[in-house]
């Protein structure tokens, strides 16, 4: 099957030979499409430039998140949770914004499905946790697959 220009644009000339498929469920696509309703209502779950203390949220993530999560810069290997290098790293390629990573992360610690357990951090240590997991998640992988590009 022959590829449409604009898949071109936007699909890696060569496989993730390295990266699982990962199916992403309707609901992702839901989410970014409507991550600006909660600003209407006073915040979208998404910290401001330079408000998200990325250290916390890493310390937070490791004890908190990484018996369950794969998350390489955090040397976490869970096992009951996707492996969040493997899930993210495609998006990056294909281009998707910074803050629509941390909005899904922090969708997802806000309404979270069995077995995670919902609000495993609230507050500020939830911001940071978004913030720091949408900065390094799928980073590495993205790279090595497509060299010469830097992902979002």
């Amino acid at each position: 099957m022959a590829r449409s220009p604009a898949a071109a644009l936007v699909t890696p000339a060569r496989p993730l030979a390295n990266v699982p498929a990962v199916r992403r469920p309707a609901a992702l696509i839901a989410v970014l499409l409507v991550a600006g309703v909660p600003a209407a209502c006073g915040g979208s779950g998404v910290a401001a430039p330079g408000q998200a203390d990325l250290a916390n949220g890493k310390k937070q993530f490791q004890q908190k998140c990484g018996s369950c999560h794969v998350l390489a810069d955090a040397g976490t290997l869970g096992t009951v949770g996707p492996n969040l290098d493997s899930a993210y790293a495609g998006s990056r390629i294909e281009g998707l914004e910074q803050s629509s990573f941390e909005a899904l992360v922090r969708q997802q610690i806000d309404e979270a499905d069995p077995p995670m357990p919902r609000h495993l951090v609230t507050g500020d240590d939830a911001r940071d946790v978004a913030a720091y997991v949408a900065s390094v998640a799928g980073v590495k992988l993205a790279q090595e697959n497509n060299p010469g590009t830097t992902p979002q």
